[in-house]
């Protein structure tokens, strides 16, 4: 394997960790709940407040990546969110479970933005959407390998256990990245020449800041070119309203597979895992599909938005259907094909910020990591309330179902990432 895909593995590797982390308290719904007696609104403002703290830790982080490099920053992030996922089991009330999340939130900040800008100094342009799909993977990997195991743990040596081994988790690949990563590929020593060469001539016609040497103010770091800012922010709308889906699931699906649908602990733990598996499988299957449909027609608009457009249109139907469905196996069909429409679409989005703003991958995509991670705000206390009136998480399906249909109508329109004068002629691969 080229040692710039054992890179994107690793990174893999921590988008896994960090959303094992992330979905231990929501496998633990009912436990805590229960020890604590939250209500469904006051449990949806704990699943909120991780978000608190990482909606601003990731813009600032994807402008220290531009600035320090990778390297440090999501060190530095991981270590924190690490120490904290720790301390989350200590918490002893609304309050303290609350801080616990927003200092938990503020260490994973680095994790979007700084792929973005690693995967545009290690990977060819025509490697984009791959890279990232396969980093992406871990995102939905996690939930779908570890929420059986996380339920056995829970159930058999409480819902605080978790929580202290990935503390421990975390601060071993911290080891490992101060070993194995630098920030620019050719000062790497693990890797061959010939691939430091060969990245070198794909990324030619780029003009990169960690290339130049030239430091950007942070003015010019937080400003959006004019000339592709219609694309930006339809991008940055259309990344926002995948959060909110995603949020949605992976915070409440579930507390709604045992509130609504009547599931026990271990039940849950089985039939909470399927959908991700099939989430990951789409992370994969969308980012090679949008790099090969690129290599074939030479169209961002078709490779990036058209294809985006139709998996998110695939998506919005089954989340209508979900409701509809009155067997579990129909519903977990459902949830499967949804989650993998949904990760289908995410990747080719993402790719639109290093292809259109390639010097500042790393800022533009704090940008793309707050429209991401802003629906986490909100989603679930939007979520935890509603089903506190209502008794039912039948409107949040089709609440959701209708953001993903207005990202839909504002892809179509608005995105039009930039494209190429002549077509790009398949290399060969280092």
């Amino acid at each position: 394997m080229k040692f710039r895909w054992f890179i994107a593995s690793f990174i893999t590797v921590v988008f896994f960790i960090q959303f094992i982390d992330r979905v231990i308290i929501s496998l633990a719904t009912e436990a805590i709940m229960n020890e604590f007696g939250f209500s469904p609104g006051q449990f949806g403002i704990i699943l909120s407040a991780f978000f608190w703290g990482l909606v601003p830790a990731g813009v600032f982080a994807g402008i220290a990546a531009d600035r320090w490099g990778s390297k440090k920053v999501f060190a530095v992030g991981a270590a924190w969110w690490s120490i904290f996922t720790a301390a989350t089991a200590g918490a002893f009330g609304l309050v303290s479970f609350v801080i616990a999340r927003v200092l938990f939130g503020i260490g994973e900040g680095p994790a979007l933005s700084n792929a973005i800008r690693i995967v545009t100094n290690w990977f060819s342009p025509k490697e984009y959407s791959t890279a990232l799909g396969l980093a992406n993977s871990g995102v939905y990997i996690a939930p779908a390998l570890a929420t059986p195991v996380i339920v056995w743990t829970i159930a058999n040596f409480g819902w605080r256990f978790p929580f202290y081994v990935m503390g421990v988790v975390g601060l071993i690949w911290v080891l490992c990245w101060l070993k194995w990563f630098t920030d620019k590929p050719e000062t790497n020593r693990y890797m061959t020449e010939e691939e430091k060469q060969w990245i070198k001539k794909e990324q030619g016609n780029i003009s990169k800041s960690s290339d130049s040497g030239k430091k950007m103010s942070f003015k010019e770091l937080l400003t959006i070119p004019r000339e592709v800012r219609g694309t930006i922010l339809a991008n940055l709308w259309a990344i926002f309203c995948f959060g909110f889906v995603f949020y949605f699931l992976l915070t409440w699906l579930p507390g709604y597979l045992m509130l609504e649908r009547g599931l026990n602990l271990q039940s849950m733990g089985v039939v909470a895992s399927i959908p991700w598996l099939g989430a990951a499988l789409g992370s994969l299957v969308g980012g090679r599909l949008s790099d090969y449909l690129y290599q074939k027609t030479n169209s961002r608009r078709i490779s990036r938005a058209f294809l985006t457009a139709g998996w998110f249109t695939l998506l919005a139907v089954c989340l209508i259907l979900v409701n509809q469905m009155t067997s579990i196996i129909g519903l977990v069909s459902v949830l499967t094909f949804a989650c993998f429409v949904l990760s289908c679409g995410h990747a080719p989005i993402t790719t639109v910020i290093a292809e259109t703003v390639p010097e500042r991958a790393g800022s533009i995509g704090g940008l793309t990591q707050l429209s991401q991670t802003l629906p986490g705000i909100f989603a679930p206390m939007i979520t935890g309330f509603l089903v506190e009136i209502t008794g039912s998480f039948q409107i949040t399906f089709a609440f959701s179902a209708g953001m993903i249909i207005s990202s839909i109508v504002v892809i179509i329109i608005f995105l039009h990432p930039p494209e190429i004068s002549r077509r790009v002629k398949a290399s060969t691969t280092a």
